[in-house]
């Protein structure tokens, strides 16, 4: 892990956290108005504790920076442990000052659970054994305090068991947060392995084929300088040296760009600069570098060339593709065309096609046109060379475009998972803010989702989760929205410049379809239902930060008021 990556993850944490504890005294407020507790030394206890965790973590968490940022190696890691008991230790305490009920009593396990998980995190002193019994023996007593102050005058006799059973249950789900940190720093550091050998097999391999082009080069250009008089060679000697300049060039840029499609518009605009060609042309077919659809860039010196060469090139690539071969195609030679394409461009007088290929396989198919006669006199080998060195990088993005991808998404549903969200959504709130556009976000949940997994089993509830977040994914698709899995059974739809209207009749159509589809896992048939919840900006909400709460206080209504519903925040009684 960089040294920049866990400056700036503390940065994002030291927010993370003031709105972690801010939610935890929200609550314990609430319960005070709610009456769920009659304690009002309670709220001022625990309100206090969470303004003390957020100084003193921002004393601990900017002096970490500071010494990150000076790759000062003394920053003493025993604060975060201290860090970690005082801060267990007070929350569990609240719980002898009056005895916490319902909300109050899962809110102070989750706080404990969730700074023992930072503790996890935050510890670079990587010791199995020590950890894991540092972590359970905290959580033992936090739990023991908790439970007793809750629980203590009811229970006697047999009844004591529970809490026995309660301790197991809790010291259990630290062991496996443990265990699933520890399993996920291996697989991630295996995967740094394998991507950082595949890496040095490419570069090795494009030394190769640098070594290779040169020795190519040099023999063309003993033969042109036997076949031609001085002043020839020496043009022509200046011309290669241009190209392999070019291609040097596109190769450096290659090796700093992942936008494989980017890569695409360069290539042709170095051969569109090198060449003075009249037209270059480039088709990749979907599933190449994670693209759905196939992608298609041409650039030409006549505009009225541009549609023909689109039309064309899928028809060329199909015939590249049948005639199963890697060498060029010739299209046209000095105006005699060889196959029925790009008859309808203008001043087309030579035409070739090189297929893209990976391992012999053809992925896609580049053409270029000229008006001049005997354009391909010179041969073929820069064209070949541009397409091989994209096929280099493209091997390169690739690998990057699937590990990113793997972070960015749910490994279940295949949406955008609720990390990802987290980075992408405040560039959402930008963007609508500065357009001035609404900002619709629907979130919904699987009605007694619990009971499927229980009645079912968690693979037939797995196939459940699929079915909803399908249904998701495609209306996103439909109409320009994002989907995202946000929690286990909870969805996100977010859509961009649609209003409550429009964005509740796509609901009622995407929840209508979820209702009528079964899903079949092995031999069952699963009805599901779920629940909605509608907020957008600024027609139901002043405030664009607003509007993910505020569809979600909308989704607990509807789950609160017979489920199965779409409730709109602000009209929750119609």
């Amino acid at each position: 892990m960089s040294n920049d990556f866990k400056i700036e993850y503390l940065k994002k944490l030291i927010k993370f956290n003031r709105g972690i504890y801010g939610a935890f005294a929200g609550v314990v407020i609430f319960a005070r108005e709610a009456d769920i507790t009659k304690s009002t030394f309670l709220v001022f206890y625990y309100v206090s504790a969470c303004v003390l965790f957020a100084l003193a973590d921002q004393y601990l968490f900017v002096y970490k920076v500071k010494t990150s940022e000076k790759n000062d190696t003394r920053y003493p890691y025993k604060l975060i442990r201290i860090r970690t008991y005082i801060y267990v230790l007070l929350i569990s305490v609240g719980s002898i000052i009056t005895e916490l009920k319902h909300i109050l009593l899962l809110a102070a396990f989750l706080m404990c659970i969730y700074t023992l998980l930072q503790d996890i995190m935050l510890c670079d002193v990587f010791n199995y054994l020590s950890n894991m019994a540092r972590l359970l023996t905290v959580m033992f007593v936090a739990t023991a305090i908790i439970f007793f102050a809750r629980f203590g005058r009811q229970l006697d006799g047999i009844w004591i068991l529970t809490f026995v059973f309660t301790e197991a249950i809790v010291l259990i789900i630290i062991l496996v947060m443990y265990d699933i940190y520890c399993w996920t720093l291996k697989n991630l550091d295996n995967r740094y392995t394998k991507l950082y050998f595949q890496n040095s097999d490419l570069l090795a391999e494009n030394e190769k084929l640098v070594e290779f082009r040169e020795k190519v080069e040099k023999v063309n250009s003993e033969i042109n300088f036997q076949k031609l008089n001085l002043t020839k060679a020496n043009d022509d000697l200046e011309k290669s040296n241009e190209e392999s300049r070019s291609l040097i060039e596109m190769m450096k840029y290659f090796s700093a760009s992942f936008d494989v499609e980017k890569n695409v518009h360069v290539m042709i605009e170095n051969i569109m600069k090198i060449k003075k060609a009249g037209s270059v042309g480039f088709l990749i077919d979907k599933g190449v570098y994670m693209n759905d659809s196939p992608y298609l860039d041409v650039i030409s010196a006549s505009e009225g060339s541009i549609r023909y060469i689109k039309n064309d090139l899928y028809d060329i690539y199909s015939a590249i593709k049948r005639r199963n071969s890697l060498e060029p195609l010739v299209l046209c030679y000095n105006y005699d065309y060889k196959y029925p394409y790009l008859t309808g461009a203008e001043n087309v007088c030579n035409a070739v096609a090189f297929p893209a290929y990976e391992n012999d396989n053809i992925y896609g198919v580049m053409v270029v046109t000229s008006s001049k006669y005997e354009f391909f006199l010179n041969g073929y080998s820069f064209y070949e060379s541009s397409v091989m060195d994209f096929t280099s990088a493209l091997i390169s993005d690739r690998l990057y475009l699937v590990t990113e991808d793997m972070a960015k998404k749910d490994g279940l549903t295949k949406l955008y998972n609720r990390v990802y969200f987290n980075q992408f959504y405040p560039n959402y709130k930008e963007e609508v803010v500065s357009r001035d556009i609404s900002l619709t976000v629907a979130m919904m949940d699987i009605d007694h989702f619990k009971n499927i997994n229980d009645t079912y089993g968690h693979l037939a509830g797995d196939e459940v989760i699929k079915m909803v977040a399908s249904v998701d994914d495609k209306y996103a698709k439909l109409y320009g929205g994002t989907a995202v899995r946000f929690g286990g059974e909870e969805f996100l739809l977010i859509l961009k410049d649609t209003g409550v209207s429009r964005a509740h009749d796509i609901l009622e159509s995407m929840h209508k379809e979820i209702i009528e589809s079964v899903v079949e896992f092995e031999d069952l048939k699963i009805q599901v239902n779920v629940s909605m919840g509608l907020a957008s900006y600024p027609e139901t909400c002043s405030k664009v930060d607003d509007v993910v709460d505020r569809a979600d206080q909308a989704l607990y209504y509807s789950k609160e008021h017979g489920r199965g519903r779409i409730t709109i925040d602000g009209k929750e009684g119609e």
